[in-house]
């Protein structure tokens, strides 16, 4: 679509129009009248043509928006679909730490340090060219993507642009519009990806199933700082909606659980027939705070309209190896400077003196930050205090240990990492093994070398098929912590656990491959999970159902469904609850077919089904869907007309239903 900026204004071809038609009028006498007539007639004509034409405009985009949307493919574009965009964001910031230094309740493994206010106003702008070069066959479409940065001005200085963000990367669509995951060169300039993919995030939404009338629904989303739940009205073409709860990214809130609160939010696109939209505003503000303590506010607003390509035509190979895809979460920061000066040269009996008086009366939180702390502050120590516990000095001190196994994977130092892959690759002690494996996934950056170790454990068949499971987990943990930091060493581990799935041993590694999946909860990893729903053993058609938990709505909803048509109740228990797990996860209503099929397993005799069948219609409910909330309030009503009245079920139902719900006699 042409840039409207550069297009001729109405007025203007209702002046040129007679004027051609006067030069015209000697050769055809006939037409003289219509130029000299009277200029309100000429004007009045013109309008009511103009009317015509921008009717039939609108009903030929209704049209094709229609068109588009009717298998719920809006953003689904054929390769070589050309776009642009102008983009003005806006990005205010005020943290006042000081606010949580009076010993604030923060919870969880959390370090409060006060540092100075402060408050920033960042202003943007910037064009994006993009142009499809690839269509999945799910209708998701792989966009090219190149900014021109028009600079940052911040706090009123001067405009400065951001190095090699120019460079192609990828942003892949799904068929409603919503951004999936970005794509970069793997040996690339990380930092640039990371600046493309926050600019970019501001221009995720979610468009409707269906454009065709008008409606109401849910989605989730994500920027820069989170993902977030949002509901939409969708009316003629354009989409209205707002944020409704949000969950910082893992990166930011790897330390303490800050809360969000949403102050004000507002979406709204126009949609485009043949491209991501027309236009977009996208503005959210927040609150953060700590322990119910608010220490900051985050502003964010993001402008883009459509404008004309300017030619981008991008050489993408996407089969050339040099790809990665996913998000990459924030820069990481090195924590292993972060201890107590006082710490320092502190003897190693000290310490675990110390340590062992908080084992016996603290949490984890208390003693294992606190030889976290020591390592940190004494990294050339590491070596006494695994001497220490290869003797078995802690072989009967089992919380003491695990505590250990904390420090080591939380210190983040190179000599701890060292230990780890120290104790993994030749401790005789299985045990010990199998902490250091789990320990791994609290390395804030693991090498490659110890994702091998942990899969040759998992792969060992010298150990118990229990230990070897153990390792799986292992695995998948250290894929799923690892992918917001460091894509590609997740994407090997994800390797790993696909290798085993897609050609298992027996069915001991089957299960095991299964649990690591679930633990690693990535999308690309769902359809090779959705082969084993229909397995022969019913064994392996819950663990299947059961690693969907961490899946995408658009990736679990329907290899669950699949899994609520078996005949075994196990199976579709565990259907239910994991499908109710994913719509909490995502604050996202279950699919009409989840909730076709849950209504069939309220009829259940077993309690465990009818329970998740009642808790997954709640959800349902909970978002405004009226059959899953005609459904409970029939089956209250059976239940409550029964002779055989259980106390347990009507506890369930009260859970699960809207209104206050009083116990009477």
């Amino acid at each position: 679509m042409p840039d409207q900026s550069q297009s001729p204004s109405p007025l203007a071809s209702k002046n040129r129009r007679p004027a051609v038609i006067a030069i015209a009028a000697p050769l055809v006498f006939g037409l003289a009248w219509f130029a000299l007539g009277s200029s309100e007639e000429s004007a009045a004509v013109s309008e009511v043509r103009e009317g015509e034409q921008q009717q039939r405009a609108s009903l030929v985009h209704h049209a094709r928006l229609s068109a588009a949307s009717s298998q719920g493919r809006l953003c689904s574009f054929e390769p070589g679909t050309a776009m642009a965009y102008e983009v003005v964001s806006q990005t205010s910031v005020e943290i006042d730490m000081s606010r949580l230094a009076d010993e604030v309740d923060a919870g969880g493994q959390a370090q409060v340090h006060a540092t100075q206010d402060q408050a920033q106003q960042i202003d943007r702008s910037w064009h994006v060219e993009l142009v499809a070069v690839a269509r999945d066959d799910d209708g998701s479409s792989v966009l090219a993507a190149r900014i021109d940065d028009g600079g940052i001005t911040a706090s009123n200085g001067a405009p400065t642009a951001s190095a090699g963000l120019s460079d192609t990367f990828l942003i892949r669509v799904d068929p409603r519009c919503g951004i999936r995951e970005f794509g970069w060169r793997s040996e690339g300039d990380l930092d640039a990806a990371r600046e493309q993919q926050l600019m970019a995030a501001g221009l995720g939404f979610i468009a409707p199933s269906k454009t065709s009338e008008a409606g109401s629904y849910g989605g989730t989303s994500f920027d820069a700082t989170g993902r977030y739940a949002a509901r939409f009205n969708y009316e003629d073409g354009r989409i209205n909606g707002a944020a409704v709860s949000y969950a910082i990214g893992s990166e930011t809130g790897r330390v303490a659980p800050i809360a969000v609160e949403i102050l004000a939010s507002t979406i709204e696109v126009e949609l485009a027939a043949d491209a991501w939209f027309e236009t977009l505003t996208n503005e959210r503000d927040l609150e953060f705070s700590l322990g119910d303590r608010p220490f900051g506010t985050h502003f964010r607003s993001t402008q883009a309209r459509r404008v004309a390509p300017n030619g981008f035509s991008p050489q993408v190979n996407l089969a050339d190896g040099g790809w990665s895809f996913g998000r990459l979460g924030s820069k990481p920061r090195d924590p292993s400077t972060d201890f107590d000066e006082a710490l320092r040269e502190v003897p190693l009996d000290d310490a675990l003196a110390n340590y062992r008086e908080l084992v016996a009366s603290g949490s984890v939180s208390d003693y294992g930050n606190m030889l976290r702390d020591w390592l940190r502050a004494n990294p050339e120590q590491t070596g006494e205090l695994l001497a220490r516990l290869r003797s078995g000095e802690f072989d009967q001190e089992r919380i003491a240990r695990s505590g250990l196994f904390y420090a080591l994977g939380s210190a983040n130092t190179e000599q701890a990492k060292g230990a780890l892959v120290d104790i993994l690759g030749a401790w005789p002690d299985v045990s010990h093994q199998i902490a250091a494996a789990h320990a791994l996934s609290m390395v804030q950056q693991p090498t490659p070398e110890m994702i091998e170790l942990v899969a040759a454990a998992a792969n060992n068949e010298g150990l118990a098929s229990i230990e070897r499971g153990s390792m799986a987990l292992a695995l998948g943990t250290v894929a799923n912590t690892a992918a917001a930091q460091d894509p590609e060493l997740a994407a090997q581990a994800r390797g790993q656990i696909h290798d085993w799935l897609a050609a298992p041993a027996d069915e001991a590694q089957l299960g095991h491959a299964l649990a690591a999946a679930g633990n690693a909860g990535h999308d690309e990893l769902a359809d090779v999970i959705g082969t084993y729903v229909d397995h022969e053993s019913p064994t392996v058609r819950k663990q299947a159902a059961h690693a969907m938990r961490q899946m995408s709505p658009e990736q679990a909803y329907p290899h669950l469904e699949q899994a609520l048509g078996d005949e075994d109740r196990v199976v579709r228990t565990s259907a239910l609850e994991t499908a109710t797990s994913v719509a909490r996860r995502h604050d996202q209503q279950p699919s009409e077919g989840l909730i076709s099929l849950a209504a069939d397993s309220l009829a259940s005799a077993a309690q465990a089904e009818q329970r998740a069948a009642v808790a997954l219609l709640g959800e349902a409910a909970k978002h405004g869907d009226a059959q899953a909330d005609s459904l409970l309030r029939e089956h209250l009503h059976a239940q409550l007309t029964s002779d055989d009245r259980n106390p347990e079920r009507l506890a369930a139902l009260g859970r699960s239903m809207s209104g206050h719900w009083k116990a009477a006699n």
